[in-house]
């Protein structure tokens, strides 16, 4: 019988079904040595990417990858963040996550957030890392969006010495208030929330 540990040194052992098993996922998947460098992407990711039909990373070849090689695909305003979280994981053996903008083949680039996982051993040796970049382009904008339409409502209530409050009939208790409505009845925006009897 087979402890989990030969289990784990077998499954290592064949690569191919891993990657046929990350190729079929419908998300960006990879994985790296247990150093942090990556070793292999699977079909989608390189697409992405526009990696050469003959690149290792297609194949899980481990050319001895520095633990940061990734970089250079990232955005390079999100280089810092992700060696900070990346090496993070490396030094505590710990999950992890980050966002990143990634370049694809048309030099264009996408969000996406990056959740990676380490692979133990039954006597807790860390075998590799396994992750997945899931694309967030759309919630990202989203984001950005609901943003610029706040801040453009902020701007019009200032301008406009308008404010907008938000309370519960039934407990009368206040929900919201906008900056202006604090600025309006002169309490500090960073204190806690004013009560309906502040307004009043």
């Amino acid at each position: 019988m087979l402890s989990d540990d030969d289990g784990d040194k077998r499954a290592l052992a064949n690569p191919e079904q891993l990657q046929a098993t990350l190729n079929v996922i419908p998300a960006y998947t990879w994985y790296a040595a247990s150093s942090g460098g990556l070793t292999f992407v699977n079909k989608r990711t390189a697409d992405y990417l526009g990696l050469p039909r003959d690149h290792p990373l297609r194949f899980g070849i481990d050319t001895g990858a520095a633990w940061d090689a990734h970089i250079p695909f990232l955005h390079p305003d999100d280089h810092d963040e992700t060696r900070m979280v990346w090496s993070n994981c490396l030094r505590t053996g710990e999950a992890g996550e980050v966002s990143f903008r990634v370049r694809n083949a048309q030099e264009g680039y996408r969000w996406f957030l990056s959740r990676a996982e380490p692979l133990r051993a039954s006597d807790g040796t860390l075998l590799q890392w396994v992750g997945v970049n899931l694309d967030i382009e759309e919630l990202k904008r989203a984001e950005q969006a609901l943003m610029r339409s706040e801040a453009y409502l902020a701007e019009a209530q200032k301008l406009t010495h308008t404010g907008s409050w938000a309370w519960d009939p039934r407990t009368e208790k206040v929900l919201y208030c906008s900056e202006e409505m604090f600025r309006i009845f002169g309490l500090d925006p960073r204190e806690s929330l004013p009560s309906r009897d502040n307004f009043r």
